[in-house]
Parts: structure tokens; C-alpha cells; sequence
């Protein structure tokens, strides 16, 4: 196993202006936090228009499960993104419900949800 597979992130730029990070394994304390440093970088760099970014997806496909700390960290992202009219939405998540249980769906349930990043490039465009 290499240190890219082992990795909990991976980040893409899949067209201008929207910016992808996929989560691996549980979304918890720890790993919310390094997703909050991603976005809030990423804000940064928008808001110095070094970036442009429309959209934030974060891909939960690949999760094992979501703790009370990654909870928070959705919520964090998706206020700060709405704060500077970035959309904000989740890949994956209809996908990674049928492995949780009913509190994590709820939590789930709060974001708009793609089945993967080329479905939601296409609704982002319509």
C-alpha cells in the first residue's frame, strides 16, 4: 500500500470552479478537522481570487462510518461555504446511508446529495 492509498483525503479540481475532497474511512474528529483545513484553504484562496470556486463536493462514498466530530465538521463546511455563496453538497451519500445507522442518515440528509461528481457537474450546470 502506498501513502496516497493509506491517505483518509484526496483533493480534485474536476472543472473550473468546483473543488472535490473525498473522504476515506470514518469521518471523525481528527479527519473532519484536516477536511475543514481543505475547505477553509480553499476559501482563502477564493476570497483572493486566486481560486475561483463556485462549488465545494465532498465524496463520503468511500466512508466507513461518521462520528459525532465529522457531524460537526459538515456542518462547519457548510456554513462557511454559504456564507461566501459556495454551494456546498455530498457525493456519495445515498450509497454510504445503506452502512449507517438512522442518527448518521438524519445527518446525512441535511446536504444535497449526488450519486457521484459527474452527476453533480451536470446539475450544477443546468
Amino acid at each position: 500500500m502506498t501513502i496516497a492509498e493509506s491517505a483518509p483525503m484526496g483533493i480534485g479540481v474536476p472543472r473550473p470552479g468546483v473543488y472535490t475532497i473525498s473522504v476515506r474511512g470514518t469521518l471523525d474528529r481528527l479527519v473532519g478537522a484536516r477536511l475543514l483545513r481543505l475547505i477553509d484553504a480553499r476559501l482563502q484562496m477564493a476570497s483572493h481570487h486566486h481560486s475561483p470556486t463556485r462549488h465545494v463536493l465532498v465524496d463520503v462514498s468511500q466512508l466507513d462510518g461518521l462520528a459525532p466530530g465529522g457531524e460537526a465538521a459538515l456542518r462547519h463546511a457548510a456554513h462557511a461555504t454559504s456564507r461566501r455563496g459556495i454551494t456546498f453538497d455530498l457525493i456519495g451519500a445515498a450509497a454510504l446511508a445503506g452502512r449507517l445507522g438512522v442518527a448518521e442518515r438524519q445527518v446525512l440528509s441535511r446536504y444535497r446529495s449526488f450519486p457521484d461528481v459527474s452527476t453533480a457537474l451536470a446539475e450544477l450546470d443546468a
